[in-house]
């Protein structure tokens, strides 16, 4: 399994097709959509198909997207630093359980100052169209920023998610 982090620039080569992602990723509910293994959404369907060459995706059941748009992820922690995990279960009974990766994808950036993304001692500066995958388990979090930052985040699951169910 891949455990470092994969940056890949201008992943989308059509200019079209990456702004009709960002038309779609407008409809995305706030508290998340989850897409299960057999109906998968076009757009971040090609995300998660990427992930899949550097993590194992055969077994999963689905994934849930999200979109922060000029917000940064909640945090577990004070200074900022979380997981990605299931909420649900960690909540219930305090269980860490992570997702096959985690996948961001940078769909809009302009006039950002700050915003980069800080994944355990490597900081990765914002780009559109830019895409980072990232192993299980690996502390993260946002640094403050102004200007526009919208990305796409994508989490693959071997199970369902029970608040998905």
């Amino acid at each position: 399994m891949a455990s470092d982090i994969i940056i890949i620039d201008n992943f989308f080569e059509d200019d079209q097709f990456l702004e009709k992602f960002k038309e779609v990723a407008e409809t995305f509910p706030v508290e998340g959509l989850w897409t299960d293994a057999y109906h998968r959404e076009m757009y971040t369907n090609h995300i998660v198909e990427k992930a899949g060459k550097y993590f194992d995706m055969e077994k999963i059941k689905g994934y849930e997207t999200w979109v922060h748009s000029n917000s940064k992820p909640s945090a577990d922690y004070e200074d900022g630093w979380h997981y990605d995990k299931d909420e649900y279960r960690y909540n219930l009974n305090n269980i860490l359980s992570f997702p096959v990766c985690s996948c961001v994808f940078y769909l809009k950036i302009q006039k950002l100052i700050g915003g980069d993304l800080v994944i355990e001692d490597v900081t990765i500066t914002p780009k559109t169209n830019r895409l980072i995958i990232f192993g299980p388990g690996k502390k993260h979090y946002v640094k403050d920023f102004t200007g526009t930052r919208i990305s796409v985040n994508i989490n693959p699951w071997n199970r369902l998610l029970e608040e998905y169910a």
